[in-house]
């Protein structure tokens, strides 16, 4: 028998001898992969985040899983555990982990704002509001909760906090041009469409209490003639509910029932704008001039840039005789009727373009006293022509109107 030469064993031994430690490596590995033992958990995180947004979400809830097991899930991990879930659709499961973000953490904004996004897509906005509006409060320079919040006021036609929101946005970033146009449009005009009333009808059946949004599919369904839909929205409401009983006064008036309008306006309830307005309205109808100053001028202190409330206060001082106080009011009136139709001018397609209508925008807005669209308009023109020396003069001028409050 032939002995095999120490070279011939080596030949076999070391190739032997390294599989052995290969297997075992990978034994080790595969031990540590299933235990977490020895893996540095921020790594594996980032790992895991890259994995995410690659679009692996496979070996995104494997890395999560292992990570779980070699520490207590930090707010980071819970929010990217949130988003595996979100992006499954599985809302609930991302409810329950960012829930677990306490207020405090550095997260806590991001799990608020996903919160929020979640019971959009759930068609719930009051539920939303409320988590977007702690993301601010957590955060007051965070963007997009504002975007969110716009889209919300914007579809339940809530003017007065669109206009905060969008003021509150301007100071964070600069606006796009249709961002502005749009906040111009909103302030006074009315956008009533058949898919309109059929969103705002979803959200309700998402959640029967969400008050805006049953508020605003009954003024649109009123606005566009569908009188008895609008009754049958409003049921829900008391009697005592004083944005429901505006509602009611004009269906009232738009079925030319003046009785019951006056009746309902009779006993509404006080310090309500649009209600004094109404009544400041029926009271110059009927020349009762002094009802209608008091109520106008209640509809005014409460907001001073309504067109409507500007109007009615001229109107009414003329036919309480004194036509010196009324001048301003009714100048200021034009100054708006003015504003409104540059604003017309500014939905072509041409508009966008013209940087001597952007400043004429940004001047209509500054004469009304609306500086921070005055100010939105004026940037917009500053970056079409970043030399245009009289906008930046004005957009300095609004700044420190600003700064001074």
């Amino acid at each position: 028998m032939k002995v095999p030469k120490a070279s011939d064993q080596a030949a076999w031994v070391w190739p032997a001898v390294i599989a052995l430690v290969v297997i075992a490596a990978i034994g080790v590995w595969f031990a540590r992969a299933k235990t977490g033992a020895g893996l540095d958990p921020e790594i594996l995180w980032r790992e895991a985040e890259e994995d995410f947004r690659a679009g692996h979400d496979d070996r995104t809830e494997r890395k999560i899983a292992t990570l779980a097991k070699i520490r207590t899930p930090t707010p980071l991990d819970r929010l990217l555990r949130a988003q595996l879930a979100m992006y499954r659709k599985q809302d609930d499961l991302a409810v329950a982990e960012l829930s677990k973000v306490s207020d405090g953490e550095k997260e806590t904004a991001q799990a608020r704002l996903l919160e929020g996004q979640i019971e959009l897509r759930r068609n719930r906005l009051m539920y939303a509001e409320k988590k977007l509006r702690a993301a601010i409060k957590a955060d007051p320079n965070m963007v997009m909760p504002h975007k969110e919040l716009i889209y919300i006021y914007g579809v339940q036609i809530r003017r007065t906090e669109l206009n905060a929101e969008f003021s509150a946005l301007s100071h964070l970033i600069l606006l796009a041009y249709d961002n502005v146009f749009h906040w111009c449009l909103t302030r006074n005009s009315d956008w009533q469409r058949e898919e309109h009333n059929k969103m705002l009808q979803s959200y309700l059946d998402a959640d029967p209490e969400d008050r805006f949004s049953r508020l605003a599919l009954a003024e649109n369904w009123r606005q566009l003639g569908r009188r008895e839909d609008a009754d049958k929205v409003l049921a829900p409401f008391p009697e005592s509910d004083p944005d429901a009983r505006v509602i009611r006064v004009w269906l009232a008036l738009d079925r030319n029932d003046e009785e019951l309008a006056d009746s309902l306006l009779a006993d509404a309830p006080e310090n309500v704008p649009e209600i004094d307005r109404l009544i400041a309205r029926r009271a110059l109808a009927s020349g009762d001039g002094k009802t209608a100053l008091k109520h106008y001028r209640s509809a005014y202190q409460a907001q001073p840039d309504n067109r409507d409330n500007v109007f009615g206060m001229g109107q009414a001082l003329m036919m309480t005789g004194d036509p010196v106080a009324a001048a301003p009011f009714l100048e200021l009136a034009k100054d708006h009727d003015a504003l409104s139709t540059l604003v017309q001018r500014a939905a072509t397609p041409a508009g966008r373009n013209d940087v001597t209508l952007l400043k004429a925008l940004g001047a209509a807005c500054e004469k009304v006293d609306r500086l921070p669209e005055a100010r939105a308009w004026y940037n917009l023109a500053i970056q079409a022509n970043a030399l245009d020396n009289d906008a930046q003069k004005a957009l300095f001028r609004i700044t420190e109107r600003e700064r001074k409050g």
